[in-house]
């Protein structure tokens, strides 16, 4: 009975100190990469929204679950476009990303903050070759295709991730229709 009690009380002692050495490790980088996922979020507004250089969230009302954030991109106090930050469902979960409306309603680009889509394949949806498809267009509605797209509001899926594309596609299309819907004509005075 001794020997299980003093093995017992040596495990709790070496708990105990992993949980503190844990949580003391935890305390030191919660700052560090707090700061940095803010410095990530920020360049996103920046390359979603080129010639902003000063951003501030929007008070807006939005009634969307997807829509999580909605920013206002500015140069020197005149609002040039928004930053409206969606999470649709992807394959492997929600896909955190940053879709960029000028002023006028053109979609000037996305960026992908966060996704668990399929290495190799949903997970491509970071990369230039299918994201830089959402760029500086003049649509009111983006559509997936399979195929080489044809139209101006067409962007070709990633090959064997039609959901993550499609995902992806109804992020910028919510906030296409946000902003026709309730910042169309805002900050045109």
């Amino acid at each position: 009975m001794a020997k299980i009690l003093k093995l017992g009380v040596v495990l709790f002692v070496f708990t105990a100190l992993t949980g503190l050495i844990l949580g003391g490790v935890y305390t030191m980088t919660l700052e560090p990469i707090s700061a940095a996922k803010e410095r990530e979020k920020m360049e996103a507004f920046a390359e979603t929204l080129p010639g902003a250089n000063d951003f501030k969230v929007a008070d807006y009302q939005h009634d969307q679950d997807i829509i999580k954030e909605i920013d206002e991109g500015s140069v020197k106090g005149e609002i040039v476009g928004y930053n409206i930050t969606v999470t649709p469902k992807g394959y492997g979960g929600l896909i955190e990303m940053v879709v960029g409306v000028e002023k006028n309603g053109r979609l000037s680009g996305i960026k992908i903050l966060t996704q668990n889509e399929t290495p190799g394949l949903g997970a491509n949806a970071t990369d230039p070759a299918f994201s830089s498809q959402f760029r500086e267009k003049d649509v009111d509605k983006v559509v997936v295709t399979k195929v080489k797209p044809t139209e101006e509001n067409e962007v070709q899926a990633i090959s064997g991730a039609t959901i993550t594309s499609r995902a992806v596609a109804e992020g910028v299309n919510t906030a296409l229709e946000y902003w026709a819907n309730n910042l169309k004509g805002e900050g045109n005075n």
